[in-house]
């Protein structure tokens, strides 16, 4: 049994730390994750995840934004932005309300002990470009959010 559960054990502990940007190679897949400050996640800060591993320099697909947040988190739920600069250099920014809780209060999404993590599409195809950012910030009548641990984004083509 304890050879069963300690290489489960590390394949999750190397799930949850540090930073992970890129892609394969092989295709057109992109994630990046960040990690929020213990201290909160303040409004007027975006996080900004730059798609410079693509393999074409435009691709469309699906855009997944994925949160993890903790028991402390204070709301049942997540309103993010979702930025990017279009192909005529203007800012088109999306907004995407994340469901975190059920209505009695039960968290959603998958988790072990005091973390869940919940993912939620963008409506309709994203366009994707190599060397222009997607910035997410949280858009909650907060100045700054606690109990948000790590935001990410994944690319689907």
């Amino acid at each position: 049994m304890m050879r069963l559960l300690l290489p489960l054990v590390l394949l999750m502990m190397a799930a949850c730390s540090g930073v992970y940007s890129g892609s394969d190679g092989d295709d057109n897949t992109f994630s990046a994750f960040a990690t929020v400050d213990s201290k909160g996640w303040p409004y007027s800060e975006p996080f900004e995840f730059e798609p410079d591993t693509l393999r074409d320099s435009v691709a469309t697909g699906r855009l997944l934004v994925s949160v993890r947040h903790g028991k402390n988190y204070g709301f049942s739920n997540l309103w993010l932005e979702v930025a990017y600069d279009g192909p005529d250099s203007t800012v088109v920014a999306d907004t995407i309300n994340v469901a975190l809780a059920d209505p009695y209060g039960k968290w959603l999404g998958s988790g072990m002990g005091l973390s869940f993590q919940v993912s939620d599409t963008l409506p309709g195809a994203f366009s994707i470009a190599r060397h222009r950012p997607v910035r997410v910030r949280h858009i909650m009548r907060l100045d700054t959010l606690e109990g948000i641990e790590r935001v990410g984004i994944v690319f689907i083509p």
